[in-house]
């Protein structure tokens, strides 16, 4: 608000020169008096008016300051409570996001656990059919002429053999022809009859010993499924659970 300041003017009596009377003279002091009572109150409107005006500034400044203050405290309110919104909104997504990962390292924990069972029950199956399998094959090789066999293909690698010493089960032994143990006797070879040998034989020389036996078939076997590690429980003991 702004108050312009105004001044009072008062314009003074003309004087006019008349005559002097004792009257006249009173008469002037009064105006005189008048006047100056006049002056004096024109003087103090003036400076009535001059602290209304300083008074109205300083409120009108004061009313500038509080709504300055008004609109910084407004300011600082919603800049709080941006902020806090803004806080909140990022807990809100921490946690969000927290329980998702939750939620998804439960999800591949079980999808885990579950492709380790299927492995485990495709691993058991595939144990089976490997086991029924060479339980078949060796079933078909074990015959009356089994020992045989693997006694001629023995006898082929000891061509060049000293101090040749052939271990064979008694069983099997009875079902060698008479010629064959007469010609490897003839060689020079030593024939043991061992009944801890089974379906095979094993040969004694100076420069190894060859085994043909159904156990180290199974050894070798064993370490077969070891070096392609196909799984722990293929890989094992399958050997030991063929015999």
């Amino acid at each position: 608000m702004i108050i312009k300041k105004r001044y009072v003017y008062i314009d003074a009596p003309l004087k006019i020169e008349v005559e002097r009377h004792p009257e006249g003279a009173e008469e002037e002091r009064f105006v005189s008096s008048r006047e100056k009572e006049l002056m004096e109150i024109v003087a103090k409107a003036n400076k009535e008016a001059e602290v209304i005006i300083l008074e109205a500034k300083r409120q009108a400044n004061e009313i500038l300051q509080q709504a300055q203050e008004e609109y910084n405290k407004l300011i600082n309110q919603a800049n709080d409570q941006v902020k806090q919104i803004i806080e909140t909104a990022e807990l809100e997504k921490n946690a969000m996001l927290a329980e998702f990962n939750q939620r998804l390292d439960e999800l591949l924990q079980g999808f885990e656990r579950a492709l380790d069972d299927v492995l485990q029950a495709y691993s058991t199956k595939l144990l089976h059919l490997v086991r029924v399998l060479v339980t078949k094959f060796l079933e078909r090789e074990v015959d009356p002429e089994l020992t045989k066999r693997k006694l001629d293909k023995v006898i082929v690698h000891l061509v060049n053999a000293t101090k040749v010493k052939i271990r064979i089960n008694p069983d099997d032994m009875k079902l060698l022809p008479p010629e064959l143990l007469q010609e490897i006797k003839l060689k020079g070879f030593e024939i043991v009859s061992d009944p801890t040998i089974k379906n095979g034989v094993i040969a004694e020389t100076d420069i190894g010993t060859i085994d043909t036996t159904l156990d180290f078939q199974l050894a070798m076997l064993d370490e077969i499924f070891e070096e392609i590690s196909v799984s722990e429980s293929l890989g094992g003991d399958l050997g030991a659970q063929l015999r």
